[in-house]
């Protein structure tokens, strides 16, 4: 296997809880040193993640901002997939407060829980999880969305990536952005919507800020249609590289 010295990061799912053509639900997916690390897995990741050239079986570690369905729904699939593949399924999973009993549950109700060997780390906001012996930290950080929802700052080598998962503008993200390489931030709705992010409040958010690059994802319908002009948009108005999120779309650091 060949060791990545930077931070590859691709989008495997880009649309929100409505289903977009060409776009599945919720995923990232972060490939560092050796280890494979997965941000949410909404319905549509595992076959992105098939696409994007990595199998069920290879990934170490999965993140989860919160537990509504389009962040959550394939993961039985993956599970499924690995084990099909590898007659196991062996996942450090980082969860919320609160989560781990819901996920199970969700697992069991599918029959798809017994040949798996899930290790739930949760991690309160502010904590972190450190990967062993590659030096990959993950922390969290609280967000507006859920009651247990929250977002990851994940660093390695002295590069840094945030991903906000779902959330409303707030201090909280924005202090996070400060300094940041890239900025994986929600743009869900146009319009204000409690517990997501329009494009007036971003820009709002993040002007003044220095971040290296910016990347808007999680649409819904209305917004996917004018994703790319939203982000020449924030662009425009933050002086920040801002791309507008498109499934298998890469990025490094």
């Amino acid at each position: 296997m060949v060791s990545v010295k930077m931070m590859k990061i691709t989008l495997l799912g880009t649309s929100g809880g409505i289903p977009i053509p060409g776009r599945a639900q919720s995923g990232i997916l972060i490939e560092v040193s050796d280890e494979k690390i997965l941000l949410d897995c909404g319905m549509g990741v595992p076959l992105r993640l098939s696409e994007s050239g990595v199998g069920a079986e290879e990934i170490d570690i999965i993140s989860l901002t919160h537990g509504h369905l389009d962040h959550i729904q394939d993961l039985p699939s993956l599970t499924k997939a690995s084990w099909l593949r590898t007659e196991k399924a062996d996942y450090k999973i980082i969860t919320p407060p609160g989560l781990r009993t819901k996920l199970i549950n969700f697992w069991k109700s599918l029959d798809e829980f017994e040949k798996s060997e899930l290790d739930f780390k949760m991690i309160e906001p502010e904590q972190s999880f450190q990967s062993n012996d590659e030096g990959i930290n993950i922390k969290a950080f609280k967000t507006e969305h859920t009651r247990m929802s929250q977002g990851y700052e994940i660093s390695y080598d002295g590069e840094k990536l945030v991903h906000t998962g779902d959330t409303a503008t707030c201090e909280k993200v924005k202090e996070k952005a400060i300094g940041v390489d890239l900025l994986i931030h929600e743009v869900s709705h146009i319009a204000k919507t409690e517990g997501h992010t329009n494009p007036e409040d971003l820009i709002s958010e993040l002007k003044g800020i220095d971040v290296g690059e910016l990347v808007i994802t999680h649409f819904y319908p209305s917004t996917a249609e004018k994703a790319s002009e939203i982000s020449t948009k924030i662009q425009e108005e933050t002086d920040i590289p801002t791309n507008a999120g498109e499934d298998l779309k890469s990025f490094t650091i």
